[in-house]
């Protein structure tokens, strides 16, 4: 891209922002209503992710109203969430009305806080494997930076679950405000692990038989796909395992959020479920009996449902240049395959139920504090903020 065609974007860009923040500025004419919280999964997602454990929290006294950003105003929401479409007139009413913000990702770069309003980052991936925020600056788009800023400049809350959480915020969010180091929200439901039902649900929506034993696969996000990192032979796979344990597999493929062309990446695979439109990964999590990942922060949540995890990492090399990662990934307590032909012999040689044994070491290495009750901390600050 030319200098003047990247000018003309950055005057396209500032001009668009403004626009967005105008009728935000007019509607603060009116009053913040202190029990009105604005929730974001992924900025239009649908219901998931922490904010939907914390509304699920909130709803129990009646006193909350939950207002939900979605991209499809049809999506499915429960009867105590009011579905607001993002960039329609009540979207903006509601930024600018809500006590309470609650997002997992940065807020868009047009929001104007006011001053007795509190914005609550739970963020998506407190544990991560590959490195963000401005622990890789070097590797962000200026204009991003200069939204990351002000979005922490407007956090009052981050949500954490471990020692390692914390540091990270400190350090790569520039974030110096109140942490509650308590667990996530979206991960109760891991270590609770009481609704048997789930599985039941998961299996109705995705139309598997409830005998079938489940793998779950769920890569990450990558910026740069220069070889194809999605090469899972599957049918051989399933071939192992029915071999091994004369069991019936099916395998749902649930893409990161963050790929805008998920089903065309995955469009060379046969015999998968796809799960793309499934709002709520930890429900995926807490249904299968074998998660496959590479480096998406799935392995750590799937470690604390203790599950049995498999890293498939074709493209480590590449990978690692473009980002980075906070672990070397021969430390992490999960067996590594490189190709299909390790996955194979990995799968061949290996007991699901010893996956598991290094996994409370980790925990302890990183400070993990997952109490099975951050919904009802984030409640409780909330409750507090009110007062």
């Amino acid at each position: 891209m030319s200098l003047l065609n990247k000018f003309k974007l950055i005057i396209a860009n500032s001009f668009i922002i403004k626009i967005l923040a105008i009728p935000i500025f007019f509607f603060r004419i009116f009053r913040i209503n202190n029990y009105r919280v604005l929730c974001s999964n992924f900025v239009g997602k649908g219901y998931g992710d922490s904010p939907k454990y914390i509304s699920e929290e909130l709803a129990k006294d009646n006193n909350y109203e939950i207002i939900w950003i979605c991209k499809n105003i049809n999506d499915k929401f429960p009867s105590y969430v009011k579905p607001v479409k993002i960039y329609s007139l009540k979207y903006f009413y509601y930024i600018a009305t809500s006590k309470f913000w609650i997002f997992n990702t940065r807020i868009p770069v047009y929001y104007v806080k006011r001053k007795k309003q509190v914005y609550i980052q739970t963020w998506h991936g407190c544990l991560a494997f590959k490195k963000i925020e401005f622990d890789v600056e070097d590797k962000l788009d200026n204009n991003y930076v200069k939204n990351a800023v002000k979005d922490t400049n407007y956090t009052n809350l981050m949500v954490s679950n471990s020692s390692f959480c914390n540091d990270l915020y400190k350090r790569a969010f520039r974030y110096s405000g109140e942490i509650i180091c308590n667990g996530t929200p979206r991960n109760d439901l891991l270590v609770n692990r009481t609704d048997l039902s789930i599985r039941s649900k998961v299996c109705n929506v995705l139309h598997i038989s409830k005998n079938n034993k489940i793998i779950l696969y769920a890569p990450t996000f990558r910026a740069h796909y220069d070889k194809n990192p999605y090469d899972i032979n599957f049918d051989d796979v399933i071939k192992v395992l029915n071999k091994k344990y004369h069991d019936t597999y099916s395998v749902i493929i649930r893409m990161h959020p963050g790929i805008k062309n998920p089903d065309s990446l995955i469009s060379n695979y046969n015999n998968y479920i796809n799960a793309n439109n499934y709002d709520d990964i930890q429900e995926l999590i807490l249904a299968c009996d074998l998660l496959i990942t590479d480096y998406s922060s799935t392995m750590f949540e799937a470690m604390i449902a203790n599950k049995p995890v498999i890293i498939y990492a074709n493209d480590i090399e590449k990978y690692n240049k473009d980002r980075g990662s906070y672990f070397d990934i021969n430390d992490l307590p999960f067996p590594i395959s490189y190709n299909n032909k390790d996955l194979y012999k990995l799968l061949l040689n290996t007991k699901m139920e010893d996956i598991c044994n290094g996994y409370d070491n980790f925990k302890e290495s990183i400070g993990l504090k997952e109490s099975g009750k951050s919904s009802i901390s984030i409640k409780e600050y909330m409750d507090e903020r009110i007062k």
